[in-house]
């Protein structure tokens, strides 16, 4: 089992260099890369509600995630600054939204269901809408914030001559790098220090200690970035433009760590529900790609608006 998790931590770390490598010569090609994490792990939690007895719009899903990503594009090929992009992308999720909640009141009579599951076909149809729009906003409409810190500077979210190439694989490595370093101190701090469980109904392993240990190490660890990228002259110039320093990233990264571990608490509790230790089993000792992304999720969200509005 540990040798399995050891691989599995090899092959994980081993695809987001090469990722992160792709990246630096291509933003495209990381979209193209992100837009099949985003697939999946939507996939992942589809088969958990599924399992709990949930119905969805499955083409609807599959649908907003592909348009959140050509909207975003075309506003970059366009040149529409940031609250232009956020305008077309709220729009899109009000409309589905609309759709899907006015879908069981306009056609809830000629509706094959299954009736010893559901008591009418409203009921039926609500089900499937309100379980539709909750996979839209976890995991999609969240993974899918990474697009924008992919193109930070050219949707104008960070100016003072930054380039998508820099200051955008510095985002991307900020989220990783926190949600990582909190994950693994906190299973290393709950393991070291014990105590009092976190919240045992929800995760029985995870400990006040552990909580912690992640959140502290999680703030160290984005100091630590800003000390490191700040040595290079090209950065110290945007960092000091923007007249961003440590403490800056210290509240991004004690946010970003308290972010991490309360996605890794919904996520237990989605499983809990679920009845399932995983969301699938693409990595052995690892679970799925949810169970990797569960805490950068939320975690994607912190550092957009860390870049919003320091810079």
């Amino acid at each position: 089992m540990m040798k399995d998790r050891v691989y599995s931590a090899v092959l994980i770390l081993g695809i987001l260099i090469c990722a992160l490598l792709i990246r630096y010569f291509e933003p495209l090609v990381f979209d193209a890369f992100w837009l099949g994490v985003v697939i999946v792990s939507m996939i992942e939690v589809m088969r958990i509600f599924k399992r709990r007895g949930n119905v969805m719009f499955d083409w609807i899903n599959y649908s907003y995630a592909v348009a959140f990503l050509v909207i975003l594009l075309t506003a970059k090929f366009l040149n529409l600054v940031l609250y232009q992009l956020i305008i077309l992308e709220v729009f899109l999720l009000i409309i589905v939204s609309i759709i899907l909640l006015i879908l069981p009141f306009c056609f809830s009579k000629k509706i094959y269901y299954d009736e010893s599951k559901f008591s009418s076909a409203r009921e039926y149809l609500m089900n499937k809408s309100i379980t539709t729009l909750n996979i839209i906003i976890y995991p999609t409409f969240l993974l899918s914030l990474m697009y924008l810190l992919n193109h930070i500077s050219s949707l104008s979210i960070v100016g003072y001559g930054a380039t998508d190439e820099l200051m955008g694989l510095f985002a991307i490595i900020m989220v990783f790098v926190i949600s990582m370093m909190t994950d693994t101190f906190a299973m290393l701090g709950g393991m070291l220090f014990k105590g009092k469980k976190l919240c045992p109904l929800i995760s029985p392993n995870k400990t006040i200690s552990g909580l912690i240990s992640g959140v502290v190490i999680g703030t160290i660890s984005s100091i630590l970035l800003y000390l490191i990228f700040n040595s290079f002259g090209t950065f110290n110039g945007i960092f000091t433009t923007a007249s961003v320093g440590v403490w800056q990233f210290a509240l991004c990264g004690f946010l970003g760590a308290i972010a991490t571990s309360l996605g890794d608490l919904l996520a237990s509790y989605l499983k809990r529900r679920a009845f399932v230790k995983d969301f699938g089993n693409v990595f052995p000792g690892h679970g799925g790609f949810m169970d990797r992304l569960n805490g950068v999720c939320l975690n994607i969200f912190v550092v957009l608006l860390f870049f919003i509005i320091f810079f």
